[in-house]
């Protein structure tokens, strides 16, 4: 059953520089995608100090990104989207995938049409998914010859969740999967980067979401401002339903709690912010907070 949802989805990225930035290029990919089960119904990128240029595009895999420029000297930008999103999702039922094995769905996909187009792009590897090392040992445990589909996705998500940590120390942006696969901690970006990898090993497209996550106080407790964050997970293509997202960092099936702000082959498609300054500042400061607050 599905459920309607709205949202107001604030994120506020704050950086701080040690000496004056003389310019600043970026790309921010903050703007929620219009969906079947997702509308948009506004949203706004704000940009301090005042960009000289901002612009918004769509890039190859559908999403919305807004460039910006600062060409004022500055030792601190910040860059806040505000959005307004309505969502209809309901969870998928992987049960009734379970009348095709992962390997009867990978060749019915095989003969699908759409893969001769852009959903083939999601069963390579990527800038930062190489399809080796660990992963294929892992892979292996996972996908166990002739189990039901919706079983192997059922796994996959329970194994990340029960096997691995979340631990924000535990990697950065730059982790690989063997770093994960090693340290067996890490954040919402490792569990995603990894379930992704190992349904393309398995012949299956899938690609990695990035977006938000309603948060719920403890029963009580006032939700605190700014305490929320940028969530990711992913989406794989699978006969009949088409695309499901599942939550590995959460053990969940994604529903109507989610908002999707952007998809591609790994975090390096899609991160919330990207660019280059020109500054003799070695050091930065990085301070996020986002806010998902559900409306009437």
């Amino acid at each position: 059953m599905s459920e309607t949802r709205s949202y107001q989805v604030r994120h506020r990225t704050e950086y701080s520089y040690g000496d004056a930035v003389t310019a600043s290029y970026g790309w921010a990919y903050l703007t929620p995608r219009d969906l079947p089960e997702q509308i948009c119904r506004s949203t706004r990128v704000e940009v301090s100090p005042t960009a000289e240029l901002i612009s918004d595009s769509v890039d190859f895999f559908g999403n919305r990104a807004s460039y910006f420029e600062v060409h004022e000297p500055h030792e601190q930008l910040v860059v806040t989207a505000t959005s307004l999103v309505e969502v209809t999702r309901g969870r998928a039922d992987l049960d009734a995938l379970d009348g095709w094995t992962w390997e009867q769905a990978r060749d019915l996909l095989r003969a699908d049409p759409r893969l001769q187009r852009e959903e083939a792009g999601f069963l390579l590897a990527s800038p930062r998914l190489p399809l080796t090392g660990q992963l294929t040992a892992f892979a292996d445990a996972v996908l166990q010859p002739g189990r039901p589909l919706g079983q192997t996705l059922h796994r996959l998500v329970h194994t990340i969740y029960h096997d691995f940590s979340f631990n924000s120390a535990a990697t950065t942006v730059t982790s690989t999967l063997d770093d994960l696969l090693t340290r067996r901690a890490g954040v919402c970006q490792d569990f995603a980067h990894l379930a992704v990898a190992t349904l393309r090993l398995a012949g299956l497209p899938a690609r990695y979401v990035s977006g938000y996550l309603e948060t719920v106080p403890p029963k009580g407790q006032p939700k605190l401002q700014g305490v929320d964050a940028s969530h990711a997970w992913v989406s794989v293509l699978v006969p009949e339903l088409g695309w499901v997202d599942l939550d590995p960092t959460n053990n969940a099936v994604v529903d109507a709690a989610y908002v999707v702000t952007a998809w591609g082959r790994d975090y390096t498609d899609v991160p919330p912010l990207k660019g280059v300054i020109f500054t003799e500042s070695a050091t930065s400061k990085l301070k996020v907070a986002v806010d998902v607050t559900r409306l009437p």
